[in-house]
């Protein structure tokens, strides 16, 4: 969807002095007994304090009914890990007393899911600062929920957000997010020149559900409401306001794996709008986001990924920056309405802490792009970095990339937590 504030963080830093300690990390175990044979009829879970046990549940519910034989464990580890709360500590597969049936018994540990982030965002003279209280495991199901707010010259912006995962015996999750700021913005070309400016007081609202189709599929519906007001209004790029009421279905897959070191996916989602006009022009908005990752040996994987978005027909308010392309090479202030990007990527496992796993990626990208003011454009280049996945915190990953467009023989470098990867 649109650009919702000029308060975008170029710079996300989140420090902890325990990610700094070196140590061993925790083993984790499988067990598996060649005697210990059969179908899996019951699930054993230890190490839960604040997590629901239907949450791990949920995860291993397809092993039921499966014969051990059958079962890589590092699939088990995979569905845990992909809680995103969760680290697995033991698998192992046991006789389950007096039958001939099979437990699946597994051990894991928590991860602290509540936690305060501070945000801060610079760049062209501008700095702008902002605290968020986020919890990833709210009510111990899953459900993520953040508040807060960011100031600064660009201006301010008020943010709460409720997500309520769809893995409760088949009952659909629901999403409600509500955003409200005033800020200015600026937009560049490609080559980062200033194109023009404007100060802009968005409000928005939007809510959605969300309901398991089958086994790693899900389908969703959401309704939104955006309001734009656009003043000082600045050089060749003079947006006017949009005002708009959305009706969003969509569609996603995803699977995952775990080599012991990297976790992989296979992903793809898809979605439609239409952007219904209360002032301005109504348009329709198609985007989409792949994933195909496998390891190549245990710590090494390879990647192809790439996001589309495509809004014919929407007013120059609506434009976007480039993190729909799922690329690094564009600047941040950058903003097209049409996007297609994607990337080749190899990513090595190097160390594992107590707190996380280190490790090293580089990547070529490419992406195509259509702008209100700087017409269409094709660019590529390399980037390269690190990610550290962290084991004890409830956020998938922080990462430093830095890349280079050939295109325009520009450089850049980002922080990102959690996303993008």
């Amino acid at each position: 969807m649109a650009r919702g504030s000029a308060l975008f963080p170029g710079v996300f830093f989140l420090f902890l002095s325990s990610l700094c300690v070196v140590e061993g990390a925790p083993a984790v175990t499988s067990v598996t007994d060649a005697d210990v044979t059969g179908i899996i009829t019951a699930i054993d879970v230890t190490g839960l304090k604040r997590t629901k046990p239907a949450v791990v549940h949920y995860a291993l519910e397809k092993f039921i009914g499966r014969d051990s034989a059958d079962i890589d464990l590092n699939d088990v580890k995979a569905a845990i890990i992909d809680t995103g709360v969760l680290e697995p500590v033991a698998v192992e597969l046991v006789r389950a007393g007096g039958t001939e049936g099979v437990t699946l018994r597994v051990q894991v540990e928590e991860k602290w899911s509540i936690f305060p982030v501070p945000l801060v965002t610079a760049g062209s003279g501008a700095v702008n600062a902002g605290l968020f209280l986020a919890d990833t495991n709210a009510f111990g199901l899953r459900d993520q929920a953040a508040l807060g707010g960011m100031y600064g010259s660009e201006g301010w912006m008020a943010v709460a957000m409720y997500r309520s995962t769809p893995e409760r015996r088949r009952f659909p999750g629901w999403s409600a997010v509500f955003m409200y700021g005033a800020g200015d913005r600026e937009n560049q070309d490609r080559e980062e020149n200033t194109l023009g400016s404007y100060r802009a007081v968005t409000l928005r609202a939007a809510a959605g559900l969300e309901f398991p189709a089958a086994e790693n599929l899900t389908v969703s519906f959401g309704v939104s409401f955006t309001d734009i007001a656009v003043s000082r209004r600045s050089g060749i790029f003079p947006a006017e306001d949009g005002r708009n009421i959305g009706f969003t279905p969509g569609i996603a897959f995803r699977a995952s794996s775990w080599d012991g070191y990297l976790l992989s996916e296979k992903s793809v989602s898809l979605s439609y709008s239409y952007l219904l006009a209360l002032s301005g022009s109504s348009f329709h908005e198609l985007g989409g986001r792949f994933t195909l990752a496998f390891p190549v040996f245990p710590g090494f994987k390879a990647s192809v990924k790439g996001g589309v978005n495509f809004r014919p027909g929407a007013d120059a308010v609506f434009a976007d920056n480039p993190g729909s392309a799922r690329i690094d090479i564009l600047p941040a202030k950058f903003s097209a309405l049409h996007y297609a990007g994607a990337l080749a990527e190899f990513e090595k496992y190097l160390f594992k802490f107590r707190q996380g796993t280190l490790s090293a990626f580089f990547s070529w990208q490419t992406v195509f792009s259509s702008a209100p003011s700087a017409g269409r454009a094709f660019d590529h280049g390399p980037a390269a970095g690190a990610r550290f996945y962290l084991s004890r915190i409830a956020i998938p990953a922080l990462g430093l990339t830095a890349s280079y467009n050939m295109t325009t023989k520009i450089p850049r470098f980002s922080f990102n937590m959690g996303v993008g990867f």
